[in-house]
């Protein structure tokens, strides 16, 4: 990218927006970069995905956080794309930017328990 763009003197592009990114081939055989998220980055996809239906808000943020074939992408250029490649986006910025704490597993409540049987 050769400009550099800010919104509010904050730069979430430019020359150095490729240092925090990932290069995929999608099944389309298109290029996609993806690059690391912010907290910002999420604020629009939400904004953009107004209603709050989660899978809206995936897909601005992969509008967000994507390029294709060096070129930025709207939400309306991933609500067009082919499934498969679709897929491959999801999995690529939901895999990288909301990997939370391992789930802690539970105890399967049982009758068996020697502690309360008689």
């Amino acid at each position: 990218m050769a400009e550099d763009l800010t919104v509010n003197g904050v730069k979430i592009g430019g020359a150095d927006a490729g240092a925090e990114s990932r290069t995929i081939e999608l099944p389309s055989g298109a290029a996609a970069a993806v690059r690391k998220g912010y907290g910002r980055d999420l604020m629009r996809a939400q904004r953009a995905a107004a209603g709050g239906d989660p899978t809206a808000v995936v897909f601005a943020l992969i509008a967000e956080l994507a390029e294709i074939d060096g070129r930025r992408i709207a939400y309306e250029d991933v609500l067009a794309m082919e499934l498969g490649d679709v897929l491959a986006l999801q999995a690529e910025v939901i895999g990288e930017n909301f990997q939370g704490p391992p789930l802690q597993t539970s105890q399967a409540s049982s009758g068996s328990d020697s502690r309360f049987t008689s």
